[in-house]
């Protein structure tokens, strides 16, 4: 037997037996060769696309630093006083700077999760505010971006004379990369905006999407983010340890090209065959489903057609804060399905029905089934919305061999959210 334990100290860990475990597989490790510091003040010193950022805010007098929220696990604390530093140099007080949290349709951030974000000193010395999306105060209209989206932004991105980017990059299903111009679009930006953005998704294969930077809905990104008033961005590179190993500062389309292709190397991780029986955990994106569904995407990649998923995490704030409603009322269908409630106007947020075709895709459209192994879900509404439900990873695995047969064979996917799956050919084994 093959011990695989979870990065949840709550969960127990799962025995796989030897002969039917292809592999357990994981994201890279060991990648900083050089010290974090080095690296961000490097980035700074080498602008994409744009002059040093020094240059760029001289003479302004308002700067809006729009950060990644909670739900994104990006050491922003670590890059933020170096940010500050170069405006300082340029002249730039503290007055004169403003942070706002990108939260894109999540839920406002605490005090104290925006202190354990930006760091206790940052959050005490600047002003730091939530997107406030559903409120149409907040917003102004930016114009209208191809194909055919009405931009609807925070306000304070008119206020500003320069706006700062700072997120992270990583390969993500529905539009191949975070980062970029996606710290405006969905993150500063309203209901409608976030809708349209996403529903430019719901016809383009997953194939054409995750893990490319070029693709028809990070092209509408870039157009609703420039119309937005974006300057600039500074993105990070992570590894499979959650050390920063590289960064990129510039053009927020040029900057995201060059940092799209250190992600590859970054989250690239090659698996030999498809399993059967693919086991993910969603660490460390595991606030809410509505997140976890990353590492859904990554396992639907790599299971067979009619196999099982075994998705383990805490799922901390149920599927989702904000449209956990939706989720329950409609649950998960077939991407036809969904399109008719959408049709129908009985699905009201068309990112909720975005968020199912994905699930859809990972699992009903093969014809794969998933089991959830999670205590912030009860059984009940698992079972509800058309997911499996066990209440450990052990459990879980019984019931996909009850399911597939004694010789179904395992694939394991460490961090599977974060992960950029390169299958090999059946003619390359």
């Amino acid at each position: 037997m093959v011990k695989v334990d979870f990065p949840y100290p709550e969960y127990s860990p799962v025995q796989i037996p030897h002969e039917n475990l292809i592999g357990v597989f994981g994201l890279p490790v060991g990648l900083h060769e050089r010290k974090e510091s080095e690296i961000i003040k490097e980035t700074l010193d080498s602008p994409i696309g744009c002059p040093p950022l020094s240059e760029m805010v001289q003479g302004k007098q308002k700067i809006l630093i729009v950060s990644d929220d909670h739900h994104r696990p990006t050491p922003i604390d670590r890059v933020l006083p170096f940010i500050i530093e170069e405006l300082h140099s340029a002249g730039i007080r503290n007055e004169q700077i403003e942070i706002i949290m990108a939260l894109g349709s999540h839920r406002p951030m605490s005090s104290e999760e925006i202190k354990i974000k930006l760091g206790e000193e940052i959050t005490a010395d600047f002003q730091v505010t939530n997107h406030d999306w559903a409120n149409p105060e907040s917003l102004y209209y930016a114009g209208r971006a191809d194909p055919g989206i009405e931009v609807w932004v925070n306000r304070k991105v008119k206020e500003a004379d320069f706006v700062l980017g700072l997120g992270r990059i990583m390969p993500i299903e529905v539009c191949g990369f975070t980062g970029g111009g996606k710290i405006i679009v969905p993150g500063l930006c309203g209901e409608k905006t976030n809708s349209d953005m996403h529903w430019v998704r719901v016809d383009i294969p997953q194939a054409d999407i995750i893990g490319r930077r070029d693709n028809p809905l990070r092209e509408a990104i870039d157009r609703c983010a420039l119309t937005a008033g974006l300057d600039a961005i500074f993105n990070l590179i992570v590894d499979g340890e959650g050390e920063i190993v590289q960064a990129v500062f510039g053009h927020p389309v040029e900057a995201h090209r060059q940092g799209t292709e250190f992600a590859i190397k970054t989250h690239g991780v090659k698996i030999p065959q498809r399993g059967d029986i693919v086991i993910a955990d969603g660490y460390p994106f595991d606030m809410e489903f509505w997140q976890v569904n990353k590492a859904l995407d990554t396992a639907g990649m790599v299971v067979e057609k009619g196999g099982v998923i075994i998705l383990v995490s805490p799922c901390r704030e149920g599927f989702s804060y904000t449209h956990e409603e939706e989720i329950i009322k409609f649950g998960y269908r077939s991407k036809k399905e969904v399109k008719q409630l959408v049709a129908r106007g009985e699905i009201k947020h068309l990112v909720t029905a975005v968020h199912m075709i994905q699930v859809a895709e990972a699992t009903i459209e093969q014809g794969a089934s998933c089991i959830l192994v999670t205590n912030g879900i009860s059984q009940e509404k698992i079972e509800k919305v058309g997911l499996g439900y066990a209440p450990d990873a052990q459990s879980a695995l019984d019931q996909a061999f009850a399911r597939l047969g004694k010789k179904a064979e395992v694939c394991v996917l460490r961090r599977a959210a974060e992960m950029l799956p390169i299958m090999k050919e059946k003619s390359d084994r």
